[in-house]
């Protein structure tokens, strides 16, 4: 009995394959015909987006011909923070006369010294602080504001203290109004935020940083930097050596003390020793024995405390940080500008660009409508 064949049935993964295969190319065949026809509508369009490339090469040419340039400048510095290895000799000495050793504030250690930089208060005592300009005594928080045309924006206000607005050089920052306040608050969040600061460390293997102000005018961005870095030093110097400091300071004063001491005990015993000097009786000489006493232990006394202001004093040095510049910035300095051919060439493509998508997107937008109404006439 012959058997019938049965006909083989088709292989469900590679039918699935297939019609995946075929979907995909019909998909790629329809975004070909999409950008076919896009092609199509920007050529026929072709002066539309020519006109639309002009006005913004026409924008781009503007905006260069009124952006102002602006200066960059740069300072590097290193620093050596050297550790005081004579600490535990410090707090014996210290202890003797009732000095505690403290040692320098683990808050400020090297790396802390570039979030100083960018510190509300050494901004500010950087643009409060008196400086010649141009001849004249004045600072660098004037010099801003009339770079940046404040005033002006000022006299427009419809408040008052702001028509008025001011900082005499002779005004003290404790008596600065909240008006006051409030632009040096402003001018802050302006040189951080923006930014027009920047200050890094080149390397974590390197001790060398850099302080960079970017501003509209060349005095101002020179004069930044090199007060920054005077403030910032002063300020850092003087809190990493504070504890060690005022011990030092505290020895000196007891040790200056023991000297006046030594001073009245010479004077006293040449006195008694003058007052007798032939006695027979050994009770007269009671006066000057006790005095040469006096004289002998303030003597020893002073000698051990001069020796230990000497070592306190190696470790303070020891203890001071140093911050040195290596390059500051000079005259003339890097200038950056828009120039007018840049312009024209971001303004033309940004143009041209726009107009190309603003077409694409109509195109799209009229097939979404078209497969919209098909839609509804579909289900009607």
């Amino acid at each position: 009995m012959d058997t019938e064949q049965q006909p083989d049935k088709p292989n469900m993964s590679s039918q699935n394959n297939n019609v995946s295969a075929s979907s995909d190319e019909i998909s790629l065949q329809e975004i070909l015909q999409h950008l076919s026809v896009i092609k199509q509508k920007v050529w026929h369009r072709k002066w539309i987006v020519i006109l639309i490339a002009i006005a913004g090469a026409a924008i781009g040419l503007t905006k260069s011909l009124m952006t102002k340039p602006t200066y960059t400048a740069r300072l590097s510095f290193a620093l050596q923070d050297e550790k005081g290895g004579s600490l535990s000799g410090l707090a014996s000495i210290a202890s003797q006369f009732g000095v505690s050793t403290g040692g320098a504030s683990g808050a400020f250690g090297g790396d802390n010294l570039y979030e100083l930089f960018t510190s509300h208060r050494l901004i500010e005592q950087t643009l409060l602080c008196p400086t010649v300009i141009n001849g004249k005594n004045s600072n660098l928080l004037n010099l801003y504001i009339d770079t940046y045309k404040l005033r002006e924006q000022w006299s427009k206000s419809k408040k008052p203290e702001l028509q008025k607005m001011a900082f005499p050089l002779e005004q003290k920052q404790e008596t600065y109004t909240r008006a006051q306040d409030s632009i040096l608050q402003s001018i802050y969040t302006a040189i951080t935020k923006k930014p027009m600061l920047t200050v890094g460390q080149r390397s974590k293997k390197l001790s060398i940083g850099d302080v960079t102000f970017v501003s509209e005018n060349e005095t101002l961005s020179k004069l930044f930097v090199e007060n920054l870095i005077r403030e910032t030093t002063d300020f850092y110097v003087a809190t990493k050596t504070k504890t060690t400091r005022e011990n030092y300071l505290k020895l000196r004063h007891q040790a200056d003390s023991v000297k006046a001491i030594f001073n009245g005990a010479v004077s006293a015993r040449a006195s008694q020793a003058d007052a007798v000097p032939n006695a027979v009786r050994q009770v007269a000489s009671v006066g000057v024995v006790r005095s040469q006493s006096n004289m002998q232990i303030a003597g020893a006394t002073y000698g051990e405390m001069a020796k230990n202001l000497e070592v306190m004093k190696m470790t303070l040095n020891q203890e001071t940080p140093l911050v040195q510049v290596i390059d500051a910035p000079t005259y003339p300095l890097e200038k950056q500008r828009l120039g007018k051919a840049k312009g024209i060439l971001i303004g033309g493509f940004a143009g041209g660009a726009l107009a190309i998508v603003w077409l694409a997107l109509a195109y799209f937008f009229s097939l979404f409508k078209l497969s919209l109404t098909k839609e509804l006439e579909t289900r009607d």
